[in-house]
């Protein structure tokens, strides 16, 4: 179960980092294919511990809980805030790529 977490953060990674989908002007997908953006390597995801809590709830097996999709959601808020605390400026649109964070940085 581990794997799963670590894999939903890897994930998470990807969206709030690098994955983009571009549209032309018709409103067609100009990254069609996985090599057209950046999706995370094993060398792109930090080092992650997972710990887990005892539960006495009786849902699911053992209180056993769906784990893949939980640890996708606090990812881009926690670097959308570590940003802001940085810089004092409020990121609100992924990825978070350097050039957009240069570009917000320029103009304050």
């Amino acid at each position: 179960m581990p794997g799963q977490v670590e894999g939903g953060i890897a994930q998470a990674l990807g969206a709030t980092l690098w994955e983009q989908v571009r549209l032309d002007g018709r409103g067609a997908v100009e990254t069609a294919a996985f090599r057209q953006y950046h999706l995370p390597a094993f060398a792109d995801v930090p080092r992650t511990e997972v710990h887990f809590v005892e539960t006495a709830d009786a849902m699911g097996p053992l209180g056993a809980k769906s784990m893949s999709e939980s640890p996708f959601n606090p990812v881009a808020p926690a670097l959308a805030n570590a940003l802001r605390d940085a810089t004092g400026l409020r990121f609100t649109e992924l990825p978070l790529t350097r050039d957009r964070i240069w570009l917000r940085l320029r103009e304050g």
